[in-house]
């Protein structure tokens, strides 16, 4: 949830993407995706609309965040993902390192997967193996390399996508996959009640 130009509390999930990544192919195994219904702030702004493409009805009509999560694991677990053999890669460190660990305190859920208190930051990575300067937005990185943009940005899914497009264009320049943040272990003790 989101309003323009305005930090709202508490702010809630409401779209859960993941796309799976074979490392060896760099082609898409499989993908995850659910709309999440808010439970504090249940009416999407309108900002928060345009900017994602998610309508009311689509939230509305979706499960809660606690079985989304359910899902989530389920999925991972279908594909025998761990902390031991998989990574999350995120644009930019915000989703895991701030909306996700507030996401489970707001619902109350714990302890926390540890798959998700680490992950590697696609800009941080692209500015590591191209630009050794300040990284750029999603859709500059993409342009950056030569791939078009594909879906709405903005939109869980479709930028998970193009994360993977980009990982796996970086990946065949050599770059090193390896996490590039994890949660603070005080903040992560803190955070799932332990």
């Amino acid at each position: 949830t989101c309003e323009r130009d305005a930090r709202i509390h508490p702010q809630e999930i409401i779209e859960f993407p993941s796309v799976l990544l074979d490392l060896k192919t760099l082609q898409t195994v499989d993908e995850f995706e659910s709309f999440v219904r808010p439970i504090h702030r249940p009416e999407l702004t309108e900002f928060c609309r345009e900017l994602t493409g998610i309508t009311q009805a689509e939230v509305d009509e979706a499960p809660v965040f606690e079985d989304v999560l359910a899902s989530h694991h389920a999925w991972l677990d279908r594909h025998g993902l761990s902390e031991d053999n998989a990574l999350m890669v995120t644009c930019g460190d915000w989703d895991l390192n701030a909306m996700f660990p507030a996401q489970m305190q707001l619902s109350d859920l714990g302890p926390m997967r540890p798959i998700y208190a680490e992950w590697l930051n696609i800009k941080e990575l692209f500015q590591r193996v191209l630009l050794r300067r300040k990284a750029m937005g999603m859709m500059r990185m993409l342009r950056h390399v030569g791939l078009d943009p594909e879906g709405r940005h903005h939109r869980g899914i479709d930028d998970s996508r193009n994360i993977a497009r980009l990982l796996a264009h970086l990946l065949v320049r050599g770059a090193p996959f390896e996490p590039t943040k994890r949660l603070r272990p005080k903040r992560w003790h803190a955070l799932v009640g332990c």
